[in-house]
């Protein structure tokens, strides 16, 4: 089990897509929390390339979760739809 820290940006951006369509946040916040309950059994999760390849995604409908994983914490950076995600 991982603990979940969201950064001020990806509160905003979750914030801002709940007021736009709570479903997409609930569905983005219920992978989150199952990627933290169980992350070895997590199967769609990709490291990225180049500059960011420290970091990894998690793929939630048209959104992307962009995180790291560091002492058991789920750090939380960007919560994106996937057309701006990798810009």
């Amino acid at each position: 089990m991982l603990g979940i820290r969201y950064s001020e940006t990806a509160s905003r951006q979750i914030k801002s897509i709940a007021r736009s369509n709570k479903q997409n946040a609930i569905l983005i916040l219920k992978k989150i929390e199952q990627f933290a309950s169980s992350p070895d059994e997590f199967s769609d999760i990709k490291v990225l390339k180049g500059r960011q390849a420290t970091f990894k995604r998690l793929r939630a409908g048209d959104y992307r979760v962009i995180f790291d994983t560091e002492n058991r914490i789920m750090n939380i950076y960007q919560i994106k739809h996937r057309k701006e995600a990798y810009k």
